[in-house]
């Protein structure tokens, strides 16, 4: 049964999450599986008495005024869902990534906004995978399972497509602003209040040609007069825990926002504990990483750090010949670090860098070299980080060609 309106809980999203997770093999590859409109839950408003309401930018064409509503959101502490378009994310990387570094939440809009109800399943696909693969590769954010279709048209055939792509979420909205139809500032500020009920979406544009940017204070104002406050989509939609029925662990608050925002499956795996006390802090192991909570140590990244299991596993091994310190300097192809007396070349090096680099992983602490994987007994072209092991994985399309290997797994067993 398609489900359309929600109510908050992660409970309720459960089963979209576990289509997500059930279309990706524990290394990240698709996996062949049916999936149908029936698993797409159409969400047009929150079903909730509390007086909450969600702010949604679509970026589909121009520049537009998205600067001047980043500052407004940030000025009011405000966090919004922005609907993203893979041509605007491509032709505006520093809004993208502006937009995630202030904790707003992405919504895949489609490649170039095309009505779905035209398209083949071929094509659907094509358009969301390409503003997925753009949008990651500069902002590192998965959009999955969180879809909004381009003048909000879509039928069976289309939520058949978007789940056996993995969004499982279909975004629309409880009122459009028309200020991308001519309405003025205060037209839209009126329209918007009048028609503002508890659990509401307002749909609003970044382009030049709207005038939703004029409007978004006085909205604010007006709103929370009212008594109404501001959230995102996925907040709302009671995403601040996510369970995994992969593994049969939760994840949840800073960790979940960590895990979302920079790196998710590819980087860290699933979660493989429960929270815990160690060491006088909160940690959770994930199949590659244990996440370590460290209030005030890096609130721009939810006060989370990444465990040096990397360096915490290979210490007995600083005597072999790939972990020995060698001398050189930077090339075209590889850079050096005097730190640790180690290379650093081609797509390892662009992954590093892709995945928050020394502040996230640290130091490379070993050459590239040949290693038998303990999971699965093949050998990979790997190399060692204090906090991570990266795998070359030729066999797989990217982003899945190199992987963190299981280093979390390896230092919660021992």
């Amino acid at each position: 049964m398609r489900r359309s309106g929600l109510v908050g809980g992660a409970w309720r999203v459960s089963a979209v999450l576990a289509l997500v997770c059930g279309l990706m093999l524990a290394e990240g590859q698709p996996a062949v599986e049916t999936a149908q409109a029936a698993d797409v839950w159409t969400i047009r408003k929150f079903e909730t008495d509390e007086k909450v309401y969600a702010l949604t930018f679509d970026a589909g064409s121009d520049r537009g005024y998205a600067a001047q509503i980043l500052d407004t959101l940030t000025a009011n502490g405000i966090k919004a869902s922005f609907g993203m378009t893979g041509v605007w994310a491509e032709a505006n990387p520093d809004l993208l990534q502006r937009i995630v570094n202030e904790g707003h939440h992405l919504i895949n809009h489609s490649w170039n906004h095309p009505s779905f109800n035209t398209l083949s399943s071929a094509q659907r696909a094509d358009q969301l995978k390409r503003t997925e693969d753009v949008v990651r590769e500069i902002s590192g954010v998965d959009m999955r399972p969180w879809f909004r279709p381009p003048y909000g048209e879509y039928n069976d055939s289309v939520l058949n497509d978007l789940a056996a792509n993995g969004y499982g979420i279909n975004v629309l909205w409880s009122t459009d602003s028309l200020g991308w139809n001519g309405l003025s500032a205060a037209g839209v500020i009126q329209r918007v209040v009048d028609q503002a009920v508890p659990g509401g979406i307002g749909l609003f544009h970044v382009g030049a040609a709207s005038s939703d940017a004029a409007a978004l204070q006085g909205i604010i104002d007006r709103l929370r007069e009212r008594g109404y406050r501001f959230d995102t989509v996925e907040a709302m939609a009671g995403m601040d825990e996510r369970y995994f029925p992969e593994t049969g662990y939760t994840v949840k608050d800073n960790f979940l926002d960590y895990w979302n925002r920079f790196g998710g499956l590819e980087l860290f795996g699933y979660p493989i504990s429960d929270e815990f006390e160690w060491n006088g802090m909160t940690v959770q192991y994930f199949e590659r990483v244990r996440m370590e909570h460290q209030p005030g140590m890096w609130p721009e990244r939810y006060d989370i750090l990444l465990g040096r299991l990397g360096a915490e596993l290979t210490d007995h091994r600083v005597n072999e010949r790939p972990f020995k310190r060698v001398t050189g300097t930077s090339n075209a192809n590889c850079d050096f670090y005097s730190e640790t007396g180690h290379y650093l070349c081609f797509g390892f090096r662009d992954h590093w860098y892709k995945h928050g680099a020394l502040a996230v992983l640290g130091f490379p602490i070993s050459e590239e070299f040949k290693e038998v994987n303990a999971q699965d007994g093949k050998t990979y072209t790997v190399q060692y980080f204090e906090r991570a092991r990266f795998e070359w994985h030729p066999e797989n399309q990217p982003p899945w060609n190199i992987l963190g290997g299981h280093l979390g797994r390896t230092a919660y067993e021992s």
